[in-house]
């Protein structure tokens, strides 16, 4: 329970130099991260021009997902114990050679390899900027982890629109030379970042019980995404349509727009109606995508998903955030992402199996049913207030 003096102890985390922190971590987060989603859209082009089978490139894309989860469920104690920065650093170095790889050596078999070592830069990037950036703000966890997860986001609206033309433009040098670029850039802001390691140890893996609903509600509402990345691409090029990039920005920009703002939110008030919220934008975003594909229902398909994808993952990551404690909440923020990473794998491989047999429409019915699933894990995992702060006898994260 926090007394009077809370105010003032959340104005002492708050100085000049916690704000400069924490701005570099976001800019080392924009920058590799729009090195990264450069990439991920053009990937399945990239793949089906190598000779790729189509029913097989949703299985290779979502291998690095795949990748993801198994290093996620590691990454977890690691953070717990050694600290973010390490796993920053070591993130931005995997997609640095992912990108000279790519290039480097253009077939199908390498440049799925070299996708997992994407999947594993992912793993580890996203779960430790959040740990740290939720260090620097340990009584507004959800404001903190919507800021970083904004600039994230401001990364995943220009990466996809700005890769499809320039690999149009330019083919795989004009692609994935810039995206080598970025990963360079960010490498080097890593060394700058400062050092965290929590003051109390978590036993063991550090998991708790009550994440599960959570970590399901999340991978439910989220697994739509993975067969949209891995097949509208394709589709759209198939039917002569327009640029998947539309969609893409338009979806990224609904997250860029929510995520913050809902993180200040649930700090104050909790997270159960942003999660509500989130799914009723989602499931009308997905059906969009099932209509005739014109500039406006693309854009209005992405809107949907964009902003329905702010309101529900701010939620549950505040969530996630709110019922750990310095000692374990890299375990909680690393399960959080692998519950990404599961759900776009799982998506991505069902949806090569329903695009060969039934078209896009089937990975739209698809996603549209996993939306509506998991809507009771959502309603099971509500919350009506945070307070602000994070849970009882927390000692918090030490910052050097």
């Amino acid at each position: 329970m926090r007394h009077g003096g809370g105010k003032a102890a959340i104005a002492s985390t708050t100085t000049p130099g916690v704000w400069r922190a924490f701005a570099l971590i976001g800019v080392v987060v924009a920058i590799t991260q729009t090195g990264f989603f450069l990439t991920s859209a053009v990937l399945p082009l990239y793949l089906r021009d190598l000779g790729a089978p189509e029913g097989r490139i949703g299985l290779e894309v979502g291998s690095g997902n795949l990748a993801a989860l198994f290093v996620m469920l590691a990454l977890g104690p690691a953070l717990n114990r050694r600290g973010p920065r390490p796993f920053i650093t070591l993130g931005a170095a995997l997609y640095l050679v992912a990108a000279l790889a790519m290039i480097t050596l253009p077939a199908e078999g390498p440049v799925t390899l070299f996708r997992v070592l994407q999947g594993i830069g992912t793993a580890v990037i996203m779960p430790s900027a959040s740990t740290l950036a939720t260090g620097l703000l340990p009584h507004r966890p959800a404001t903190a982890i919507g800021l970083m997860s904004s600039l994230n986001s401001l990364a995943l609206a220009v990466g996809p629109p700005i890769g499809l033309a320039l690999y149009a433009a330019h083919g795989a040098t004009g692609l994935f030379v810039p995206a080598a670029i970025a990963a360079t850039f960010g490498f080097a802001a890593t060394w700058l970042l400062p050092r965290a390691r929590p003051i109390h140890r978590a036993r063991g893996f550090g998991f708790d019980r009550a994440w599960i609903p959570l970590l399901v509600a999340n991978a439910l509402g989220i697994i739509h995404f993975g067969g949209i990345l891995a097949y509208l691409s394709l589709d759209l090029r198939a039917r002569h349509g327009p640029s998947a990039g539309i969609f893409f920005a338009a979806d990224s920009v609904g997250v860029l727009l929510l995520r913050a703002p809902t993180g200040m939110f649930v700090d104050r008030a909790g997270s159960r109606w942003p999660k509500l919220l989130g799914l009723a934008f989602i499931l009308p975003g997905i059906l969009f995508l099932g209509l005739s594909p014109t500039p406006l229902t693309l854009a209005a398909a992405g809107a949907g998903t964009g902003i329905g994808a702010g309101l529900l993952v701010s939620g549950i990551m505040a969530d996630l955030a709110r019922l750990s404690t310095g000692a374990n909440r890299g375990t909680a923020l690393s399960l959080g992402s692998a519950s990404f990473s599961s759900a776009f794998f799982v998506g991505s491989t069902i949806s090569g199996l329903l695009y060969t047999a039934d078209g896009f429409g089937a990975i739209v019915s698809f996603g549209a049913i996993m939306a509506v699933a998991a809507l009771p894990f959502a309603l099971l995992s509500g919350s009506h207030g945070t307070s602000g702060g994070e849970r009882p006898g927390n000692a918090g994260d030490a910052i050097a």
